[in-house]
């Protein structure tokens, strides 16, 4: 299933540790734009379906171009709306989002999980393409593992960005 929620869970949980520089939500963004590649060719009837994005390299630039793509939409939302945008970046988990480096960082480990991800669980993902088609990680652990590993992240995520809010809420009161 393209665009799988269970990818964000591992994102939540990079959010849940380091909230003041990471962007989940450019993180679940180089999720979707990997997986455009796999709705493609789901809806062309060809396989593989899951192809150069889903190798580190191509991950590594889809990352990079959902960085700028959330860039571009991060700063448009500056320009038009600064006195909506601008309260929304009172806490230090929020301005995570937004920052450069956040983007960056969330852009770059969202895409580089998603071939390790995939890598375990389906058979046509070469995550060292070009140089091999060997796939290490399939198999690595079952799939009700993984996706419980995932739920697991997110749950704990979670739990991280309300300690990260709440010790915001603590230093500015």
């Amino acid at each position: 299933m393209p665009v799988t929620p269970f990818h964000f869970g591992p994102g939540l949980a990079c959010k849940g540790i380091a909230a003041p520089v990471f962007s989940w939500s450019a993180f679940a963004v180089a999720q979707v734009v990997i997986d455009c590649e796999t709705i493609y060719y789901l809806v062309k009837g060809e396989y593989p379906v899951h192809r150069f994005f889903h190798s580190f390299l191509g991950a590594a630039a889809a990352g990079l171009l959902a960085v700028v793509l959330f860039l571009v939409v991060v700063h448009a939302s500056f320009i038009g709306f600064p006195r909506v945008i601008a309260p929304l970046t009172a806490t230090s988990t929020a301005r995570g989002e937004i920052s450069v480096l956040g983007i960056l960082l969330g852009g770059l480990v969202g895409g580089l999980s998603h071939p390790l991800l995939d890598g375990i669980m389906h058979p046509d993902v070469r995550p060292f393409m070009p140089w091999t088609d060997y796939n290490p990680f399939l198999g690595l652990i079952g799939l009700a593992p993984l996706h419980l590993a995932c739920i697991v992240s997110a749950v704990l995520g979670a739990a991280g960005v309300q300690l990260w809010k709440r010790r915001s809420k603590g230093r500015s009161t």
